[in-house]
């Protein structure tokens, strides 16, 4: 619903004296966009503000399967994002792979970022030597659970301290409602997210171009290394890459798909208006995530603006008492000041008049102040407008008489400053001229 959260704040302590009252109400209710989705959990976002278009269950724990990588990728670009062509070799431990049941076997002492066979990979060998590039295109690209455990290793010295952190890092984005065992996504009972925590970090990952890079690319040459001869990773996100699903405004992210958490999508889209997050968790059929990641993107991008009057230049008048002025100041704004906004993210917002340092008079036409429309909580500027004069402000004859007498206090101040001013330089001088004569005669006479 568009609100006005508070009254007009005004400022320099000039009261308010009359503003049309409809602006406190709230009469206009939009709400999110109505789309049918059949995931367990979702979330649409604008990535440039963050304002939430549409929302189902996004604060529900669930596994998220390989859409972590987001966030391996996010925090090894934190820590690593200046050194992309280092070089990184490779340990068995971190590439090492076992039988599905045996790694989810707690008792069998294998850690939870143990490799499965069966599980996606890049083939890295132990001792292999890559760049941090070329781990990310494998990462994100080919979702190589083994570059997600290289990365950790890299970035941290182990995969255990690197989910410490981690864990530490997302805590501090405000996301309180993840928690990750590993870096890559494989099966864990307590390796958890929540769609509006996965659509805040992958909105703070697409701050990297390189991110942005890797997400949207469709394929990547992997170099030779010494150990295998060069080949090619693959896109896995059909979104933008040319088949079904394929869409031309998606801009990424990653895919998704373990048995406990099914179909799990990270998407990013744009056209000329807006950029947009979708996170969509939880499905039992592959192609459902990609087609309601089109409905919502699609329902999204062709969405109108409305556009709301605030405040009317015919009918709105702005008044502010001046100390001396014969009547209070009158104001009024130059043309409608108008609210555009997606009814999707219907904004809430205070208004405020910044009222200039007046002097009187006041001529009509006078720039004066401006109105100025602030979001919340954020205080982001949308909208403002300049306000004018309407007519003559002059002083009253005692707050004249106030100022002449102020004025001449003054110019007797100046001129006894400069007066005493005079005097000590006269008393100087006066001073020097008695004592130095006499010490030249002393210096003369022990001359002779």
């Amino acid at each position: 619903m568009l609100k006005l959260i508070s009254p007009l704040i005004v400022l320099r302590n000039c009261p308010l004296i009359f503003i049309s009252a409809f602006i406190l109400a709230q009469p206009w209710a939009y709400g999110a966009l109505k789309v049918d989705m059949s995931a367990k959990a979702a979330i649409l976002i604008n990535e440039e503000t963050g304002a939430v278009l549409y929302e189902k269950n996004a604060h529900t724990p669930l596994y998220p399967a390989s859409i972590t990588k987001v966030i391996t990728a996010l925090y090894a670009l934190e820590k690593k994002g200046n050194a992309l062509e280092e070089e990184v070799i490779a340990t068995h431990d971190a590439v090492s792979a076992v039988h599905p049941h045996i790694r989810r076997a707690q008792h069998k002492g294998h850690p939870p970022y143990r490799l499965e066979f069966g599980g996606t990979h890049i083939g890295i060998k132990a001792g292999e030597a890559l760049t941090l590039r070329t781990l990310l295109y494998g990462l994100m690209l080919a979702s190589g659970n083994d570059a997600a455990n290289v990365i950790a290793q890299h970035v941290s010295g182990s995969v255990p301290q690197f989910m410490n952190e981690l864990n530490a890092y997302v805590k501090a984005k405000g996301c309180k409602d993840t928690i990750l065992f590993t870096p890559h996504g494989l099966p864990h009972p307590d390796h958890k997210t929540t769609a509006y925590d996965m659509a805040k970090l992958t909105r703070i990952a697409l701050q990297y171009p390189i991110f942005r890079e890797v997400v949207k690319a469709v394929k990547f040459p992997r170099p030779q290394t010494n150990k295998q001869v060069e080949s090619e990773f693959h896109q896995h996100n059909a979104l933008v890459k040319p088949g079904k699903f394929y869409y031309p405004k998606a801009t990424g992210v990653k895919t998704g798909y373990t048995t406990a958490g099914g179909y799990t999508l990270v998407a990013s889209a744009e056209d000329e208006n807006r950029k947009l997050i979708a996170v969509l968790l939880g499905y039992e059929q592959l192609q459902e995530r990609y087609k309601d990641a089109i409905a919502l993107f699609e329902a999204a991008f062709n969405e109108p603006k409305v556009a709301r009057t605030l405040f009317s230049k015919e009918f709105d008048l702005f008044s502010c008492a001046v100390k001396g002025g014969k009547k209070p100041l009158q104001a009024a704004i130059p043309a409608d000041l108008v609210l555009s906004y997606y009814p999707s993210e219907e904004p809430q917002f205070n208004a405020s008049i910044e009222w200039n340092a007046l002097d009187l008079p006041i001529e009509p036409g006078k720039l004066v102040g401006q109105i100025r429309v602030t979001s919340i909580p954020k205080g982001k500027t949308l909208v403002q407008m300049p306000l004018f004069s309407t007519q003559l402000v002059e002083a009253t004859l005692s707050y004249r008489l106030e100022l002449a007498w102020q004025e001449c206090k003054r110019a007797m101040g100046q001129k006894m400053g400069l007066l005493m001013g005079a005097m000590g330089i006269a008393l100087i001088s006066f001073s020097f001229y008695l004592f130095y004569p006499r010490r030249k005669k002393k210096k003369s006479r022990r001359a002779i």
